[in-house]
């Protein structure tokens, strides 16, 4: 941590007194820089900021690779939910969704789809002791008081305290898999921010270029840090998870991808136009390497790489619905117990598609398991509406994920503890 004080002081002292040589060229008045002092500037901030990452990825390490194997349990201590926050880095819908159907598995929730999907306490809650991550989610949606919840409009307040309660305690449960990543979000983006907020203000000659070009990389290099995240996830599915969507996942990569890449490019052909294509490529470059070592810095500690390569070898397994294939691969036989069990863990994963085919071919050979096997209600105000298994098991996690991205279209106020 101390050579990253050193290193970020040495970058904001070059940065200022590079920027104040720049400002000396100008005569006031909002002239432009010079484009060989441009070039200079954006050059050597490019240097300063590839070396710093060298530095810090020297001590800290990258992510550990490994051989992914098929695994038939789920990581020991690791919550479907956990999986689908290490999987996300953040609370999502599908993290909300997997939370939702982990409670279900487990016997404390019954859910009855919809385009306002309900969610009943059990009559008798089992005696088993939830993660505390699913203890606060069960008390923001349903306490002692409510004893089902809608989760259409009128409660969006519930969903974002639930929201809020999954945040606070997966952060807590996923402090020893992922790495904070201080380098990177406190000292990288900043400070490419301020190198080509500091270029766009000397090449137009303007405070309110140089205010918005700095507010753009900023907000660029997370967003694109989050994207290149989501595409290598998206590759991950498409080239190990036989089951899942596989043109999906590749369209969905390729997409992140280009926003990556074109954006700092269209960014930097504005800042051409005004102070030549040097100044522009390195300005874009520059934004680039933000973006990409924000992303590249360490994900995982080596015990969550460990973890998140048996959580891909986990999805591999519950992807495969060929029957020859699973007699190959030595799993186990399919029972109702655990193809409800690891459901969750097919949503957190992204394979639940072609899981709920694998449970829709069980159920054709044992139809009297259906209330034992689905996860959902299996009630006529449900089930018995939707054509096909399949169909339903789908349709109801769909129907969770829209209802929590539609609560979190709403400003809502959290409502108070004792209300």
């Amino acid at each position: 941590m101390k050579t990253t004080v050193r290193l970020s002081g040495l970058a904001a002292a070059s940065i200022t007194l590079t920027a104040s040589a720049l400002a000396q060229t100008t005569t006031g008045g909002g002239q432009q820089a010079t484009p060989t002092l441009l070039i200079a500037f954006l050059a050597a901030a490019l240097l300063l900021l590839v070396a710093g990452l060298l530095l810090a990825w020297s001590r800290s390490g990258r992510d550990p690779a490994g051989v992914v194997i098929p695994r038939f349990s789920p990581p020991e201590g690791v919550s479907a939910t956990l999986a689908a926050y290490l999987a996300d880095h953040s609370v999502t819908s599908r993290v909300f969704t997997t939370a939702i159907a982990e409670l279900a598995a487990r016997g404390f929730v019954s859910v009855v789809g919809g385009p306002q999907p309900r969610i009943d306490r059990a009559p008798r809650l089992p005696d088993e002791r939830l993660p505390l991550e699913l203890r606060a989610l069960m008390e923001a949606l349903l306490p002692q008081r409510r004893p089902q919840v809608i989760l259409g409009r009128e409660n969006a307040n519930v969903v974002y305290l639930a929201r809020s309660e999954l945040d606070r305690n997966l952060t807590k449960k996923a402090a020893p898999y992922l790495r904070s990543n201080t380098l990177a979000t406190k000292i990288v983006g900043p400070s490419a921010s301020l190198v080509i907020a500091i270029a766009a203000g000397l090449a137009y000659g303007r405070l309110e270029a140089a205010f918005l070009a700095g507010l753009a990389t900023l907000a660029y290099v997370f967003v694109a840090a989050y994207a290149l995240h989501t595409a290598a996830l998206n590759w991950e599915r498409h080239r190990l998870v036989p089951g899942a969507a596989r043109l999906r996942e590749l369209t969905h990569a390729v997409a992140n991808a280009l926003f990556v890449f074109i954006t700092p490019l269209l960014g930097g052909a504005l800042l051409s136009s005004q102070a030549g294509t040097t100044v522009g490529a390195l300005a874009a470059t520059l934004a680039l390497a933000a973006a990409w070592g924000t992303y590249l810095m360490p994900a995982f500690t080596p015990t969550g790489a460990e973890v998140w390569r048996h959580l891909q070898g986990l999805a591999r397994y519950l992807s495969t619905t060929d029957a020859e294939e699973l007699r190959r691969l030595g799993a186990p036989e399919d029972t109702p117990e655990t193809l409800r069990r690891l459901y969750p863990y097919a949503i957190a994963l992204g394979v639940e598609s072609a899981f709920a085919r694998r449970l829709n071919s069980y159920l054709d050979v044992h139809p009297q398991e259906v209330d034992a096997a689905i996860l959902w209600n299996t009630g006529t105000e449900s089930y018995q509406r939707m054509a096909g298994r399949h169909n339903y098991s789908l349709g109801v996690s769909n129907s969770l994920r829209n209802a929590y991205e539609q609560a979190g279209a709403y400003a809502p106020k959290l409502p108070g503890r004792g209300r």
